[in-house]
C-alpha cells in the first residue's frame, strides 16, 4: 500500500505544483490601461523579481478545463461534475492554512477538488455484476500470498485493486498523536466502501508540529516517495535512503529532464576526477524543480574500467559530509546544514519562480584526504565553463556557483 501511496503522492505533487510564466503587463497593468513592457525591461524584472509560480485557483481552472473537454469527448459533459469525497481533520486544516499562507499553495482546495476516481471501478463492477466484497476478499488474498513470497510490487498492486474496486466512498485525512509530548502526529486515512466497510492506513506521514518536519517512520521519506518536507521552512529534501540512490546517475537522465522544460528548468556543472582507483564525479544543480526554486549536490563514482556516462550512487563508506545554501540575491531560500550525504538538496516552496542563473548556489565538502581535495579542485580549474569558484579551508572545499 506504501508504494501505491508514494506513486498517487508523486502525482499529486507533479499535477498540482505546476510552474507558469507570468503575463509580462502584468506587474504594470493598472485600471483601465496596460503599460507596454519592453523585452529589456521584461528581462531585467525577471533577473530582479522572478516570476510568480501559478496559484492554486489558477491550477485549478486549467485542470478544471482539461477534465470538461475529457468529459466532453466521452460524453459526460451532461452529466454533473463529481468529486472525490475526502474530509480532513483540525489538524491538517491548521497544517493547510500554515502551508497556504507560506506558499500561496491551498492543500485543502485541491484536495476537495480531486476529481472522482470511481467511474472506472463503477463501469467494471455494474458491467460484470460484481461483488465488491468479495471482489476485495479476493485480491488481498493474492496480497498476502505475494509478501509472504517476497514479492512487494506484485503485493502493493493486489492492494491497491482490492481498495480501488471496493469504490471509496469516503476518504477521511485526520492525525493521531504519536508519543507522550504530543508533538508529533501519524497522518491516517479511513475509507469508507460502497458496501459500508471501513478500511483504517497510514500513508507513511509522520509530522512533527514543532520542529515542522514530514517524515516516515524509516528513511524512506514521507509516503515512501524519497523525499522528507519541513512545513516551517517550506523545503522538500531527499533522504539519504531515497529509492533514486539505487539509480545512480548518468547523462540521460539530464537529457531526460530538458524535455520538460515545463516542469525542469535547470543548469547544471559535472566534476570529474580520479581518487583512490576508481573515476568520481559531483555533480551540481541549481534552478526551477516544478514550483520549487533548489538545488543539488551529488556524489557518485564507478571503477575505472567503465566507460560510458553512468555513475553509481555513493556507497554508506564513500559518502562525504556536506552542507549547501541556496540564494536569490540576498534571500536565502535553502540552507542544509553540515551532514554526511550522497546527494544533498532542497526544493523551497514559495510565490516567486527565479530564473536558474540569478540563483546562487553555495556548498562545502569535507574530504577524507588531501589526495581527493586536490584532485575535486583540479576537476574544478579545469572545467571549462569557468563559472564556479571554491576555497579551501583544511580539508574543506567550500564553493560558489
Amino acid at each position: 500500500m506504501k508504494k501505491i501511496t508514494a506513486i498517487f503522492m508523486s502525482l499529486v505533487l507533479v499535477f498540482s505544483f505546476t510552474v507558469a510564466p507570468v503575463n509580462a503587463n502584468e506587474k504594470t497593468a493598472d485600471i483601465g490601461k496596460t503599460e507596454i513592457m519592453t523585452v529589456d525591461e521584461y528581462r531585467q524584472m525577471l533577473i530582479e523579481e522572478g516570476y510568480p509560480a501559478l496559484t492554486t485557483d489558477r491550477y485549478l481552472k486549467a485542470a478544471g478545463f482539461f477534465s470538461d473537454m475529457i468529459r466532453l469527448l466521452t460524453g459526460q459533459i451532461l452529466k454533473p461534475k463529481k468529486h472525490f469525497n475526502v474530509t480532513t481533520d483540525d489538524v491538517i486544516k491548521e497544517i493547510s492554512e500554515y502551508a497556504l499562507a507560506r506558499s500561496g499553495f491551498d492543500m485543502e482546495k485541491v484536495l476537495h477538488r480531486l476529481p472522482d476516481i470511481n467511474k472506472p471501478a463503477e463501469f467494471v463492477v455494474n458491467t460484470f455484476n460484481l461483488d465488491t466484497t468479495e471482489l476485495r476478499n479476493n485480491f488481498y488474498a493474492a496480497r498476502d500470498e505475494a509478501y509472504e513470497n517476497g514479492d512487494g510490487t506484485k503485493g502493493g498492486i493486489c492492494h491497491f485493486l482490492g481498495v480501488y474496486m471496493s469504490i471509496i466512498e469516503l476518504c477521511e485525512l485526520y492525525a493521531v498523536p504519536v508519543g507522550e509530548n504530543g508533538e508529533i502526529y501519524q497522518i491516517m486515512m479511513r475509507f469508507t466502501y460502497k458496501d459500508g466497510t471501513q478500511e483504517e492506513t497510514s500513508p507513511g506521514i509522520y509530522i512533527n508540529t514543532v520542529t515542522g518536519e514530514c517524515t516516515n517512520h524509516d528513511d524512506s521519506g514521507m509516503c515512501g516517495i524519497g523525499f522528507n518536507f519541513n512545513i516551517a521552512e517550506m523545503t522538500m529534501y531527499a533522504t539519504v535512503g531515497c529509492w533514486m540512490r539505487n539509480f545512480g546517475f548518468c547523462l540521460f537522465y539530464d537529457v531526460a529532464a530538458s524535455t520538460m522544460p515545463y516542469f525542469f528548468n535547470y543548469n547544471t556543472r559535472r566534476f570529474k576526477f580520479d581518487y583512490d582507483g576508481r573515476e568520481w564525479m559531483i555533480q551540481i544543480w541549481k534552478g526551477n524543480y516544478i514550483i520549487t526554486n533548489g538545488a543539488e549536490v551529488g556524489l557518485y563514482s564507478r571503477d575505472a574500467e567503465k566507460s560510458g556516462t553512468y555513475y553509481d550512487s555513493a556507497t554508506d563508506e564513500q559518502m562525504l559530509e556536506m552542507s549547501m545554501q541556496v540564494y536569490a540575491g540576498d534571500k536565502l531560500l535553502v540552507n542544509k546544514p553540515l551532514q554526511k550525504h550522497w546527494w544533498i538538496n532542497g526544493f523551497n516552496l514559495s510565490g516567486r519562480m527565479y530564473l536558474p542563473s540569478t540563483l546562487t548556489l553555495k556548498f562545502s565538502i569535507v574530504m577524507p584526504d588531501e589526495e581527493m581535495l586536490q584532485a575535486f579542485c583540479e576537476s574544478i580549474d579545469n572545467h571549462y565553463r569557468k563559472d564556479v569558484t571554491y576555497t579551501v579551508d583544511g580539508l574543506t572545499v567550500n564553493v560558489v556557483w
